[in-house]
This record gives C-alpha cells, sequence and structure tokens, in this order.
C-alpha cells in the first residue's frame, strides 16, 4: 500500500509540472433560438482537409480542441438532428456557430433523424428523459427511473443492471436519504418535471456516495418576472382493497428567489399472506409443519418539504429546507399451524396465533448548503427519528395458552453531519477535487416483555433491552479528472474513512466497530467516435446493518416462526468492476463483477433445540456474481417504441458455519425484460399504451433456491386540455406472479417450502392537473436506511 501511495504522488507531482497554460481553439454551438446544442462532433482540420482532432460540445453547448491557433483551420460540426455546418477560424475564439435543424419535407414526405439515446459526459451515462419518455405513460419520475435502460425496478425498489442496488441523489445534490426513503420521494414528483438521469456506474467522490449512483435532475427553469405555479393530483389503488392518494406541489420564483412546498398523503389498506410446509429434525424426530397465515395492514402516511433557494448576484446558491416524513400503521396477523410427528403415531397438533403491531414514525431533517461559483461547497445536515411501537401475541393449541406475551418499543435517533468540499479546474483541464465529511449518530433502543400467565401482564426484567449505540464517523477524499486528448478521459479517487461504533447494553458497554477504510475507484472512457464509446469503472464499497438489527431482540410472527436481532452482524466490503461497449449512442452491452466479503442478508434456520423458525440477519463468507447483458432499444415506425434487456449471470454464495450447517450455492441465471409503448393517437385524444413485462429463470438467496418469476403490466395515458390534464389507467403485474414461483430450503436436513400470497396485483387510476407551468425544485433528503425495523 505505501508503494502504491509513493507512486501515486510521484505521478501526481509529474502532472502537476506538466501544467501549462494554452490557448487552445474553443467555441460554443447554439441552435436558431441561441439554445445550446449538446451532443454535436466537432472536426478540427487544416484548410486542405487534413483531420487535427475532434471533440463534442457539452451540455452548454461549448467545445475546446486540444489545440492552439497558431494558423488558418476549417471546423465542420455535425449533428444528427441539424444541418452540417463550417466555419474557418484564425483565433483561438471561434465564437459562436448557429445550427438549422435538419427536419425537412421532400414531395410530402418528412424526414427525420433519430435522436441519440444516452451520450457519456464525465463519466456518466446520460439520459434524455423528455426524448426517451415523450410516448411513455409515466406519472412520476420514480416511474421515469423505471424506464431508464438497464433500470430494473418493481413497486418499491430498483436495481441498475451489473450494479445491484444503486444510491439516488436529486439534482447532484450531496443527500443523506435512504433509497427507500427517495424511492417514496420520487413517486411524489410528477413525470414532466425530470429533464435528464444520469447513470453512474461509479460515483464520484464528492458526493459521499461508494458505488453505482442514479441522478435525477430536475428542471430548475425559472423566469426573470414573478410566478406562482403547480401541480395537484390524485390516485385510486385497487389491490385486495382500496387506497388513495394525494398529492400538491407549489413553487413561487423570482429571479433570485424559489421557494418551494410539496406535501402528499397516503391511505389505505393492503392484504398479505403465505403458506409453509416445512419438515423440521429436533432429536432425530422429524416433524412436518403446515402453517397458513393471512394478514392486513392499515395505514396511513404523509410527507411535506418546505425549501428556499436563493442565488446571489455572483451566482453562488445558498439553500435550506425542513423536511417531514410521518406515518401510522398496524398490522393484524393470524395463522393456523398444525405440527405432526412423523413416524410416531402420535396425532396432529394444532396452534393457533395472533399477531397485532402498531406502530408509528416521524422524521424531521434540517438542512442547509452552500455552493459557491468558485467550486467551493459546504452544508450542514441534522436528522431526528422517532418511532415507537406496541405488540400483541397470543399463541394457543385447543386446550391451552402456549404464550400471550405484550411488547413495547422505542427507538430515537439523532444523526448530524458536517461536509465542506472543493473543486478546482486547471486550464490544462485537469480537475481537482478534495473535501471532509464529519457525522454523529445518537441511536436508543427500548425494548420490554410483559407475559400473561394467569395474573394479569407482568414484566420480564431478564428480557428487558435499554441500549444505546454512539457512532463517529469522519472521512477525507481527493479525486482528480482529465480529458486527454478527444479520446480518452479518465478519473481516479481514493477516500479514507474512519468509523467507530460504541455500544451499551443495559448497562455493559462494548465497542461493535472501530476501523480505518481505503476506498480506491476509477473511471476510465474511450471515445471510439462520438458515436461509440468504451467504458470501465472500479469501485469499492461499505454497507454497515440497521441500528434494529444489531439489537438483541425477539420479534414472534406465528407459532412456528420469530425474528431475532444480532448483535454479532459485522459490515460488508464490496468489490465492483463494469466494462460498457455503447454502440452508436444507443445500444449498451456490459459485462460485469461483483466479490462481496461478509455479505449480510436475513436468512430462515430450523433451530435444533425447539421448533421454532427463526429468521436473523447473517454475515455470508461472500458473495460473488458476474455475468453479460445487452440493451437494445428499436422503434417500429410511429406506432411502436421499444425496448429489449437481455442478462446472463452466475451467482455463488457461501458460509461456512451456519449455525450447525454450510452452504456454497450456486445458480446460472438469466433475465428477458421488455418495455413497449404504442401511440394510438397522437392529436386528439392523445393516448398512448405501455405493456412492459420481465421473466427471471431464478436465482439463490443464502440457503433459499428460488423458482423462477414473471410480470405482465401495462399502463393507458390519456392528455387533454392542451397537455395541463393527464388521466392514466395502470394495471401492474396482471398475472400475479412477481413473487418467485417457489421459494425452497432444502439442505443438510433442512427443509421447507414457502408460497407467499401477498396482494401485488393493483389497478390505478391517477389523474394530474397542472396550472401556471410548474417546473419542480430538486429535493434533497434524509438517510434513513438504517432506521426502524426488518420484518
Amino acid at each position: 500500500m505505501k508503494r502504491i501511495l509513493y507512486y501515486s504522488l510521484v505521478l501526481f507531482v509529474a502532472g502537476s509540472e506538466m501544467i501549462q497554460a494554452q490557448d487552445w481553439i474553443h467555441g460554443k454551438v447554439v441552435d436558431k433560438e441561441e439554445q445550446p446544442v449538446d451532443g454535436v462532433a466537432v472536426v478540427l482540420q487544416t484548410l486542405d482537409s487534413i483531420y487535427i482532432d475532434a471533440a463534442v460540445t457539452d451540455s452548454l453547448g461549448t467545445f475546446r480542441l486540444n489545440q492552439e491557433a497558431g494558423q488558418a483551420y476549417r471546423l465542420l460540426f455535425q449533428h444528427l438532428l441539424y444541418e452540417p455546418a463550417c466555419k474557418e477560424i484564425s483565433t483561438a475564439e471561434a465564437g459562436t456557430i448557429f445550427l438549422k435543424g435538419k427536419d425537412y419535407e421532400l414531395e410530402g414526405v418528412v424526414v427525420k433523424a433519430e435522436r441519440p439515446q444516452v451520450k457519456v459526459e464525465n463519466g456518466a451515462l446520460k439520459y434524455d428523459v423528455p426524448q426517451l419518455m415523450k410516448d411513455k405513460a409515466v406519472s412520476n419520475a420514480f416511474e421515469v427511473v423505471k424506464q431508464i435502460p438497464g433500470v430494473i425496478g418493481t413497486d418499491d425498489n430498483i436495481q441498475l443492471l451489473g450494479a445491484g442496488s444503486p444510491s439516488i441523489v436529486i439534482n447532484g445534490q450531496l443527500t443523506t436519504m435512504s433509497v427507500d426513503q427517495l424511492v417514496g420521494l420520487l413517486k411524489t414528483i410528477p413525470a414532466s418535471f425530470v429533464s435528464n438521469v444520469e447513470i453512474m456506474y461509479n460515483a464520484p467522490a464528492r458526493y459521499n456516495i461508494k458505488g453505482a449512483m442514479i441522478n435525477v435532475v430536475l428542471d430548475k427553469e425559472t423566469t426573470g418576472n414573478n410566478s406562482f405555479q403547480g401541480e395537484a393530483g390524485v390516485d385510486y389503488l385497487q389491490r385486495h382493497y382500496a387506497e388513495g392518494k394525494a398529492h400538491g406541489n407549489l413553487l413561487y420564483s423570482t429571479s433570485r428567489l424559489n421557494i418551494d412546498f410539496l406535501v402528499n398523503g397516503a391511505k389505505g389498506r393492503n392484504y398479505m399472506g403465505e403458506e409453509i410446509l416445512a419438515r423440521h429434525t429436533l432429536k432425530d424426530q422429524v416433524t412436518e409443519v403446515n402453517q397458513s397465515g393471512r394478514g392486513i395492514r392499515n395505514g396511513m402516511d404523509g410527507t411535506m418539504r418546505l425549501g428556499v433557494d436563493y442565488t446571489f448576484r455572483n451566482d453562488d446558491e445558498l439553500s435550506a429546507a425542513y423536511y417531514l416524513k410521518a406515518g401510522k400503521s398496524d398490522i393484524e396477523r393470524m395463522a393456523t399451524t398444525t405440527f405432526q410427528a412423523l413416524e410416531s403415531g402420535q396425532s396432529a397438533e394444532e396452534r393457533f396465533s395472533r399477531t397485532y403491531v402498531e406502530g408509528n414514525s416521524a422524521l424531521h431533517n434540517v438542512r442547509i448548503q452552500y455552493d459557491g461559483h468558485a467550486g467551493l461547497m459546504a452544508g450542514a445536515d441534522f436528522t431526528r427519528y422517532h418511532s415507537p411501537g406496541f405488540q400483541t401475541f397470543v399463541d394457543q393449541s385447543r386446550e391451552t395458552t402456549v404464550t400471550d406475551m405484550q411488547n413495547n418499543s422505542k427507538q430515537n435517533i439523532s444523526q448530524g453531519a458536517l461536509f465542506i468540499n472543493h473543486s478546482h479546474t486547471f486550464e490544462t483541464g485537469w480537475a481537482l477535487n478534495y473535501g471532509v465529511h464529519g457525522g454523529f449518530t445518537s441511536s436508543k433502543t427500548y425494548i420490554d416483555y410483559l407475559y400473561n400467565k394467569g395474573n394479569g401482564y407482568e414484566l420480564a426484567p431478564d428480557e428487558l433491552e435499554n441500549n444505546r449505540q454512539k457512532e463517529y464517523s469522519g472521512n477525507a477524499f481527493l479525486e482528480v479528472s482529465k480529458d486527454f486528448g478527444s479520446h480518452f478521459s479518465g478519473t481516479a479517487s481514493l477516500k479514507a474513512e474512519y468509523f467507530k461504533s460504541d455500544y451499551i447494553s443495559n448497562g455493559v458497554k462494548s465497542t461493535l466497530w472501530n476501523n480505518w477504510t481505503l476506498f480506491p475507484n476509477a473511471t476510465l472512457s474511450y471515445m471510439i467516435d462520438p458515436m461509440n464509446i468504451l467504458q470501465l469503472n472500479v469501485s469499492s464499497d461499505k454497507t454497515y446493518p440497521s441500528y434494529w438489527d444489531v439489537t438483541p431482540q425477539a420479534s414472534p410472527i406465528n407459532s412456528y416462526s420469530v425474528v431475532l436481532g444480532n448483535p454479532s452482524l459485522k459490515p460488508y466490503r464490496s468489490y465492483s468492476g463494469q466494462l460498457l461497449y455503447i454502440l452508436k449512442q444507443k445500444y449498451t452491452i456490459l459485462a460485469f463483477c461483483d466479490y462481496v466479503p461478509d455479505y449480510f442478508v436475513q436468512l430462515p434456520y430450523q433451530n435444533t433445540s425447539e421448533l421454532k423458525n427463526v429468521f436473523r440477519f447473517e454475515n455470508m463468507d461472500y458473495l460473488l456474481q458476474f455475468g453479460v447483458g445487452v440493451i437494445v432499444p428499436f422503434r417500429v415506425g410511429e406506432f411502436w417504441n421499444s425496448q429489449v434487456t437481455l442478462t446472463g449471470q452466475r451467482i455463488q454464495e457461501k458460509l461456512d458455519h451456519f449455525h450447525d450447517l454450510s452452504f456454497n450455492n450456486e445458480k446460472y441465471t438469466g433475465q428477458f425484460k421488455m418495455d413497449n409503448t404504442f401511440t394510438l393517437s397522437k392529436s386528439r385524444p392523445n393516448l398512448k399504451l405501455d405493456l412492459n413485462g420481465y421473466f427471471v429463470t431464478g436465482a439463490v438467496q443464502g440457503v433459499y433456491d428460488l423458482g423462477y418469476l414473471y410480470d405482465v403490466s401495462s399502463a393507458l395515458k390519456w392528455q387533454f386540455a392542451d397537455d395541463r390534464a393527464t388521466l392514466i389507467l395502470k394495471c401492474n403485474n396482471i398475472f400475479r406472479s412477481n413473487m418467485p414461483h417457489t421459494m425452497e430450503i432444502n439442505q443438510s436436513g433442512q427443509y421447507s417450502r414457502l408460497w407467499k400470497l401477498d396482494d401485488q396485483r393493483c389497478v390505478t387510476v391517477s389523474f394530474v392537473w397542472k396550472f401556471g407551468g410548474y417546473k419542480k425544485k430538486e429535493h434533497e433528503a434524509v438517510d434513513a436506511s438504517r432506521f426502524g425495523k426488518s420484518m
């Protein structure tokens, strides 16, 4: 490691000595309305047509060539949507070049070029959302993200092809929001407010995010005059039970001040259920367990955000926001469980269980951030989370009450963070970013258990848990990037992190984690030509368990199953690599590999001392997966727009010491995904039909062997009233098939099969009305990924 740091320092010093101020040829490309045109290929030639260099304009329409203006040159400008242009120059300042639109009519036929689907900017895959989504029946920003090539999404989470679960940020803002909370926030943001989405398989170090990242860029356009704009919408959802949602968004803007307000709420019921068949070996006796469970969740939740952004005359920006998320829910589960000792001649024992869980949660977040025009960014963030809960569990046989228990729990979390980053770009094209980030978290957890043994509920003092977890973290990063000519660019960073966690359980103090960690990351891009790009990403990450999962607690589910905490749970490291080839700025071919030592996931285990099925988060030895994928979009006329994603991979999960057994499971799996949009009518009425589906051959998760699954969903979108009103009818999971066909465990004498009956099929009717030409402002948010219970 010392040798690596030494050579890195030598290379950096050598590179710094080469920095020279050069007056390179540069300019700007705009259309006839003086709007910047990005993705324009700029070719530099001598006057006798000898090739010198080439570049591509950025999102501001600007370009720069690695050539000084020592003589007269010719510049050629080419773009699929615009007429070619040519300009002769003799100075470094090429000025502003105007391009003329390429659409034209010949004998009644309109000739149109197809816009590129993706381009690479600073290592990020950038997708033009208005172009990609113009025909799709999407109603919110989360549905937009799920439609981006390479993103695979369900109702509540997303996966990135070749990178697993990515982090999400909005408008490139540093954020402390968990993926789950950001998904909830994206569902409240209208699809029309998303200008583009950036996919980064290796997030820049300044985001304080390691690994893959999705940046959702919202339209921040405001007018110079005072304006008041907004949008309101309602959703009706019908699964087994009904659910209703409503949202409203307001924005007041001037040339320098923006005040935005968001509020939304939801209320409804959800149905859940499962069927279990297990054969449990206990003291050489095999007992067959048949269980049928059903449940209902009643819940309501809401979010509110108030943000203020002010831009100073020197273009510095100061932003402040308050974010509130609160919810209340109660879950009632009932199960019938039959225990039959095989080959014993004994009669079966039948048990009935009822579980009632009541929970509330409230999260408050205050955030302030300063973005300076000179590359300085600083901010502070504070979060307060409060979640009390109550549980009643009754387990009865026909003759007696086995367990009658009440449980009170409470979790209070306070979390604060400070950060400061600085970036600097040198005239030679080298960019340097560096910064520090520090945080502190205090988590208090209280759990008690009261049992009714005939004389009312009495506290069990030996099971009382009163715990506190304090965490201290700090990291510093250094990142360098450079465009080497018009073809090759690279970014490399090194982040050093210190993390300490002290744990006090019923007055006994211990240290969970106390270590330093280095996170190297690199992204290399090679532009074969403006339409074909090769990119290599290498990244590292570290994931910590939630505060509740390391708490020594027991939460019974039914007569046979219980959820336990794991105080010895360790964080896991992950190392990822992706090699992408983007063909014609449209097709994507990807090879990927992930190695994750100490990977943890919640797994079941049949206890060898009692008839109990225990669910607990466990660290594996490692998770290893690698594979290939391809994304192929195509269009058939103006009627059919489609995208096909094919993936094949090998998954291996290994754990040598899993209680009384071990496993080393591997599986080859494939996935086929196809998204289709059909334009039924473009004028009056304006009707679009989406028909999407995917099929997965199966997978493994620890001791689970997961069967195949598939999903078919559709949506019909109608826009009217000058596109201010939108009505969408959706049906998700039409065949109720997006859960694995089987979930089976058959290893080392442990056998069980699980059939999930959760009600996933949903019919949704959405109505949205926009007024005042609303343009949505960004919403920074809050990390709660380690808050709350895992059930």
